[in-house]
């Protein structure tokens, strides 16, 4: 089969190569799933080849690893096992980060990790979901406890998982603050249903940001050293950004009176499930930045921290 993956961990390289590789083999739990759409990760080169992990361990991933791990398409071939999927269903999901991804032409996956794509939404709208709105669901509500009528920060409202974030808190009845950078950032976060954007090229968040009882960080650095001050008591700090060291500091939390999480999405079929169900009924609509062939993939990936994107970037294999 043709895949893309990582061939190599020079630093600063992201090596990434589009060849012929193995099939994969089902064995006596996986289905192989034809792959039709694949959502690119960009930081997905760096925390594999810089000893990120994700492996169980905190070891770095055997090389090559086929890149990208939220996907669609069909179910090919499978054993037979504890599940209710059969050959033909059309799928999404999410693998484990320490399993090879599917930017490929097909991909090995565990029923624990999918769920069927409802008729009306394409393979490109569907592979979308199993990492940007998935995370926007656990930061919101698994991690962040969000309720209605209360208001959160959502750093980085115009990227892949931003632009979920914002339609799904303001879905939970939550008064939604976003920042974004640049004109066009900022009135995509408004045609989302944003209360108040901030536009973080020529204004402080922390100058229009007040009662937040939940921020919900997308982006890390300095945006979420300055979020610390502007949660109420009371409230909650979310952040996917960094890597687990970089995890906001309990204490801190504790002597501001705040709850604060670092996580790393988990797959979740109902989840799944229900997030397309609001796509198909409209609560949510779905952002891409741009779809590209799985031979464009290296291109892809060398040219992603030139330019700005909004929403997600998927590969078509």
């Amino acid at each position: 089969m043709k895949a893309a993956w990582i061939a190599d961990a020079k630093h600063g390289d992201l090596s990434i190569v589009v060849g012929d590789t193995a099939d994969p083999d089902a064995d006596a739990r996986g289905l192989i799933v034809a792959v039709e759409a694949v959502g690119l990760t960009f930081g997905e080169p760096h925390w594999v080849t810089n000893g990120a992990g994700p492996l169980p361990d905190g070891q770095p991933r055997p090389l090559p690893v086929i890149i990208g791990h939220e996907f669609a398409g069909r179910i090919v071939d499978g054993a037979a096992g504890n599940h209710d999927f059969t050959v033909g269903d059309r799928v999404f999901g999410l693998i484990d980060f320490w399993r090879n991804g599917a930017a490929a032409e097909l991909a090995r996956v565990l029923p624990g990790e999918i769920a069927r794509v409802p008729e009306g939404i394409s393979a490109v709208d569907a592979a979308t979901l199993p990492i940007g709105a998935l995370t926007a669901w656990q930061g919101l509500f698994d991690h962040g406890h969000l309720r209605a009528g209360q208001t959160v920060l959502v750093h980085g409202g115009a990227g892949a998982v931003g632009t979920f974030a914002i339609q799904i808190a303001k879905g939970a009845k939550a008064r939604v603050i976003a920042t974004a950078r640049g004109d066009e950032a900022v009135a995509l976060c408004k045609s989302l249903g944003a209360d108040v954007v901030v536009d973080t090229a020529t204004q402080r968040f922390e100058d229009m940001a007040d009662g937040i009882d939940l921020v919900f960080d997308t982006v890390g650095r300095d945006l979420l050293e300055r979020s610390w001050a502007v949660v109420s008591r009371g409230g909650t700090l979310v952040t996917i950004s960094g890597e687990a060291e970089d995890a906001p500091s309990p204490d801190r939390a504790r002597e501001l009176g705040i709850e604060a999480a670092w996580f790393i999405v988990s797959p979740n079929p109902g989840q799944l499930a229900q997030l397309a169900s609001w796509v198909l009924d409209g609560r949510i609509k779905v952002k891409i930045d741009a779809v590209y062939p799985l031979d464009d993939a290296p291109r892809v990936f060398r040219e992603a921290a030139g330019r700005a994107h909004a929403g997600k970037t998927v590969l078509k294999i």
